[in-house]
């Protein structure tokens, strides 16, 4: 099997990135193209992405990971894969894995199954050390590693350093629990990008409405991207349209804002604001309910809940020929797919469904900061995503060759999945501005994990009910939080007395 040059491969694949149909605007994108190449290629000779690995070799040892497919890996799958492909996700995946099977004689194989959490709770029970290593959603994950089912990657599995970039450093920060962290997730995936939330932006609708994007993305740049510009502009910009003429607001119109009803967990995560934190001793407890953070719930409720700005599925009223059951995605897909929208509160994998199913162009943006005291943009991830563990039945050489192989697949991950990701998500005939690498960067790489999102039987009533209050309009946070806090933090307190058992 011939192996392309990995940073070869990276530069290549960026290339269409910037491709425009405009010659106007060729060089600007050539230029674009070079600088990213560079920016790659300076990455990629920084120690922060090379792997300080033996030199060894398996001849003849297969690597067995255990895939939760459905739903982690429904959008997108690039764990292995036999043969090449058009794809470039798949290409990249085939092209990494045999370039580790080159430089390690191991071959990688995958057991996919979407009952992988039993299958990965029996193995643990019978210490079976079938798998080398399992991927499985993140409450899934949880509940089985608070059991001890999985090695700390901090003291036991061999090679795996989580301090290298390549690993997002969000889920070392946010998942390690008491000084021991037991899953990852980094560029050795796409599956935690596809559910990364973000803004999508019409530009149709945008220039019409005299919308200036490369000024929105400047803004974003400087860090100024908050939450009161952004809903400034929704008021300011006129977008609503009564598109079929009867007076009525309902869901044939046009809209600043397109919204479903996570948009209160991505709004509060975008402010930099958490439910559950860390205590002095790396444990998890309720955070503080702040005047800040009663700011931010209230404010997105106000958003949410402006019916002449924003179309949300609580809120649409009625649409010709779309049942109650489809408002959900009707909502937050089909008023971006029709340019009805100007912008939508959606995922990555919106992202990639619109290849096939918008007609116009359209950009992303980071979901917007609370204020500029925030020294970073935060992102939510739906918790769908899957975090890679290692069984603690999984010992000795198995354990040294586990170890190391994670290691390497992450690394080489980072110079070819990585970029074919970037350029699946971007390449579309219909995402053309050089900006959109910039934004998705500044989008993957601010990601923060709160908890009560992916715990789901810790967060509970507690997590529901600021659902509630959102497509409720009700702004009753100070007597829920009173009520929610006490019970969550009982959750946690079980978390707590399971890691001090063992």
């Amino acid at each position: 099997m011939k192996r392309i040059p990995a940073l070869v491969l990276c530069v290549l694949l960026l290339l269409p990135l910037f491709t425009s149909c405009a010659e106007k605007e060729e060089q600007t994108e050539t230029a674009a193209v070079s600088d990213t190449a560079a920016t790659v290629a300076e990455d990629t000779a920084d120690p922060a992405y090379v792997p300080d690995l033996p030199d060894m070799r398996f001849e003849g040892k297969t690597f067995t990971f255990l895939v939760h497919y459905f739903p982690c890996f429904a959008h997108l799958y690039d764990v292995e894969t036999e043969d090449d492909s058009s794809d470039i996700v798949i290409s990249s995946v085939f092209n990494r894995n045999t370039a580790i099977f080159d430089r390690y004689g191991v071959k990688i194989e995958a057991i996919k199954n979407d009952n992988a959490p039993m299958m990965a709770k029996n193995a643990f029970k019978a210490n079976d050390d079938a798998y080398n290593a399992v991927w499985l959603k993140v409450d899934d994950f949880f509940s089985l590693s608070i059991e001890g089912a999985f090695h700390n990657y901090g003291d036991e599995v061999p090679y795996v350093d989580t301090s290298k970039s390549y690993w997002d450093q969000g889920v070392v920060n946010d998942f390690t629990y008491g000084g021991k962290l037991y899953g990852l997730m980094g560029d050795i995936s796409t599956s935690i990008s596809i559910y990364t939330h973000l803004l999508v932006v019409d530009t149709t609708l945008a220039n019409k409405l005299d919308v200036n994007l490369p000024e929105l993305y400047d803004t974003v740049r400087a860090g100024d991207w908050t939450f009161d510009r952004f809903y400034g502009l929704l008021k300011s910009c006129n977008a609503y349209s009564d598109n079929n003429g009867n007076a009525i607001r309902d869901g044939v119109d046009t809209y600043a804002l397109a919204v479903p009803p996570d948009m209160m967990w991505s709004f509060t995560v975008a402010a930099g604001e958490k439910w559950v934190v860390k205590d002095g001793n790396d444990y998890y407890t309720v955070a503080p309910l702040t005047e800040r953070l009663q700011n931010v719930v209230n404010d997105i409720i106000d958003l949410g809940n402006d019916k002449y700005i924003t179309v949300a599925t609580w809120n649409v009223g009625s649409v010709p020929g779309v049942s109650d059951a489809d408002t959900y995605g009707y909502t937050i897909q089909t008023k971006f797919y029709n340019s009805t929208a100007l912008f939508t509160d959606a995922d990555i994998a919106a992202v990639l469904e619109a290849r096939a199913n918008k007609d116009t162009d359209f950009g992303i943006l980071p979901e917007p900061k609370y204020d500029k005291s925030q020294d970073r943009y935060s992102t939510y991830a739906y918790p769908f995503y899957p975090l890679l563990s290692v069984p603690v039945a999984v010992k000795g050489e198995k354990l040294e060759m586990t170890g190391l192989i994670i290691e390497a697949l992450a690394a080489e991950s980072y110079k070819t999945l990585t970029p074919a990701f970037y350029e699946k998500a971007l390449s579309s005939k219909y995402v053309r501005d050089v900006h959109s690498y910039d934004m998705l960067k500044i989008i993957l790489n601010s990601r923060i994990y709160d908890p009560i999102y992916f715990y789901s039987w810790a967060g509970g009533t507690f997590r529901d009910s600021l659902v509630n209050m959102l497509t409720g309009n009700k702004k009753t946070l100070s007597s829920d939080y009173k009520r929610g806090s006490k019970s969550l933090n009982k959750a946690l307190l079980k978390v707590y007395d399971k890691f001090v058992e063992r």
